[in-house]
């Protein structure tokens, strides 16, 4: 069975990914405790159920989720996928840019993976007195083949203006916050007008209800006869923001790959981003602390 092929964008260094993916949920605990092991059990069925799919060739997950990538890679050694049929996206927590030593915690992240490589390997956070540091490493690791593409998350412009002045490779994406409610019109464009390509984590916003009950979203998904989420995420699409929702359940799956089934005019698409307002519900990385993420 041959993977549907969604449509791909392709980063500064010529690889390829899919506009869409599947988020990490974070498994937190040893892993024994009863809600833990029914985390875990319900995680690793959806990473079952999307690689045999063959829909879903996008995992984004990292260090700093606890056990996921120990289920993820779980569930790709059982499926029995070739490698190089999937595209593996993970990051570098806060902790570990603190004790500072990259290689290590990359081989820890491709052990729990059960990969010698990584597609994507991102900072998950513009730490303050870490990040350069950091990501000088990376380049490192990407220099050796140890992961194919470097890149950030919740970058904002003055921390890749900060980056840029030192790092020899520009990141290949930048991962954040963008949903209708907010757009982040201003970092996209810079993104996109130095070759970095934006990822949306938080894509549907959370099914904040100000969202899900807008007049664009309600309008068009009578007139498609699609749900909210289909709405959003096909917004996303068409404007060419990799997204990465997360879900736990397998209609839920379902929906968000067939986002590439349906078409919203470019007036329709206006119309959902005029829902923006600005508002953040995810951390500020220029006010939040570090230390506890």
């Amino acid at each position: 069975m041959e993977y549907k092929r969604m449509e791909e964008l392709k980063l500064n260094n010529g690889m390829s990914i899919p506009l869409l993916g599947i988020g990490a949920t974070g498994i937190w605990g040893e892993g024994k405790e009863p809600q833990t092991v029914k985390l875990i059990q319900r995680q690793y069925e959806i990473y079952c159920y999307a690689l045999k799919s063959r829909k879903c060739r996008l995992f984004d997950t990292s260090s700093a989720y606890g056990l996921n990538e120990e289920v993820l890679g779980k569930a790709i050694n059982d499926i029995g996928i070739n490698r190089n049929e999937v595209i593996l996206m993970s990051k570098i927590s806060n902790s570990q840019q603190r004790e500072g030593n990259v290689r290590k915690a990359l081989e820890e992240t491709l052990k729990k993976l059960n990969t010698d490589y990584l597609d994507v390997y991102l900072i998950h956070w513009p730490q303050t007195g870490t990040f350069i540091n950091t990501y000088l490493q990376m380049e490192k690791m990407y220099k050796e083949g140890l992961v194919k593409s470097i890149g950030v998350c919740n970058f904002n412009i003055h921390h890749l203006e900060e980056l840029r002045q030192q790092a020899s490779i520009i990141p290949s994406v930048n991962q954040f916050e963008i949903h209708p409610l907010f757009t982040q019109d201003n970092l996209i464009n810079y993104c996109q007008a130095n070759n970095i390509l934006p990822i949306a984590y938080s894509p549907i916003g959370r099914m904040h209800d100000v969202l899900i009950n807008a007049k664009p979203v309600y309008e068009l998904s009578r007139k498609y006869g699609k749900t909210p989420v289909q709405i959003i995420l096909r917004w996303h699409y068409q404007l060419y923001h990799v997204a990465i929702p997360r879900t736990l359940d397998k209609n839920h799956f379902d929906d968000i790959f067939s986002v590439d089934e349906f078409f919203l005019e470019e007036r329709e698409v206006s119309w959902i981003s005029s829902i923006n307002e600005n508002i953040r519900l995810r951390y500020n990385p220029d006010t939040c602390d570090f230390s506890r993420l």
